[in-house]
């Protein structure tokens, strides 16, 4: 159970950085992700990234700020720690589904390797997906989802 003076605590704290003042999350942490849409966007052209795109691992939010250099890292561990549950579990399953996807596009693209054109489309077809679930998770860090009322389903039909 999170406590209201808690949330305001860290929402005094997170006033001028990348953490969001409603729902202590911060947009930052996809630019992990975004290394691999980034890389899948270019295996079309380039198929000799996909051992790039093998190399790739997911980061929990914790390991993504940890090693990120950014000044205000340990506030944003902190603030994620303490985030309301309303954003933090939309949040954290929208992150599940990113890695989740992301390891079906490895078995896809490992499995059409020997065959360029295939793999392109399966990469074009996976860095849409992902694309589309870093936007869902930065619509629920800027809190602008009523991600309680809505089911999986209606989140899908908003994008």
């Amino acid at each position: 159970m999170h406590d209201t003076a808690a949330i305001d605590h860290y929402r005094r704290l997170a006033q001028d950085t990348t953490i969001d003042g409603t729902t202590l999350l911060s947009t930052d942490y996809f630019n992990h992700f975004n290394e691999v849409i980034m890389l899948l966007s270019m295996l079309g052209d380039m198929p000799d990234m996909l051992e790039e795109v093998k190399a790739w691992r997911p980061k929990t939010y914790a390991e993504h700020f940890r090693g990120s250099g950014l000044h205000f890292a340990p506030l944003a561990i902190e603030c994620y720690e303490n985030a309301p549950p309303e954003y933090r579990d939309p949040f954290d399953l929208t992150i599940d589904e990113l890695n989740a996807t992301i390891a079906d596009a490895l078995t896809e693209l490992d499995a059409s390797k020997d065959d360029p054109a295939r793999m392109g489309d399966v990469a074009v077809d996976y860095w849409q997906r992902l694309q589309a679930l870093v936007d869902r998770g930065s619509a629920i860090v800027h809190g602008s989802m009523p991600q309680a009322t809505l089911d999986q389903s209606a989140i899908d039909d908003l994008f």
